[in-house]
């Protein structure tokens, strides 16, 4: 899935600069990297550890509080960019504006959340989030599932 992505990455690439000129160098990657960082902040922890948080405090594996940790990251980010986009529009309706008509920008962005959307396709991908899910909500395990997950004593 990631060659994909970067395949069609590098195609658009040259499309924006065709289109926009060299300036797209620039504001295509920064898109791309804007809106993969956003949407793995929101997006993932709601499809992918949200089932995997059900399914663990289902089995008493995890506590029920994880719940409001794992849903609080997404909320914080969507209220924290409406509110800076909010205020980017208010005080600077021109640059807005910019962006908003901006076409590298916006394709980069969307190529993004496409590659965030997509990438539970990947094992590799889900491989990194179960590492990373369990490393970060490591605290609302129960002390029964970290002794039946734990080696044993040599």
């Amino acid at each position: 899935m990631q060659a994909l992505i970067g395949i069609l990455f590098c195609v658009l690439l040259g499309v924006m600069v065709k289109v926009q000129g060299w300036f797209a160098l620039l504001w295509l990657p920064l898109g791309f990297a804007i809106g993969l960082f956003a949407t793995a902040q929101i997006a993932l922890p709601i499809m992918l550890g949200l089932p995997r948080a059900i399914r663990l405090v289902s089995r008493g594996e995890m506590r029920s509080g994880v719940y409001s940790r794992l849903l609080l990251t997404p909320i914080l980010w969507i209220v924290g960019l409406f509110v800076i986009l909010f205020l980017i529009g208010f005080f600077w309706p021109a640059g807005a504006a910019w962006a908003a008509d901006n076409a590298a920008l916006n394709v980069g962005t969307w190529l993004g959340i496409i590659a965030i959307l997509l990438s539970p396709i990947s094992a590799k991908s889900r491989s990194d989030f179960r590492s990373d899910f369990d490393r970060s909500y490591a605290p609302f395990y129960t002390a029964f599932s970290a002794s039946r997950n734990s080696p044993p004593n040599a």
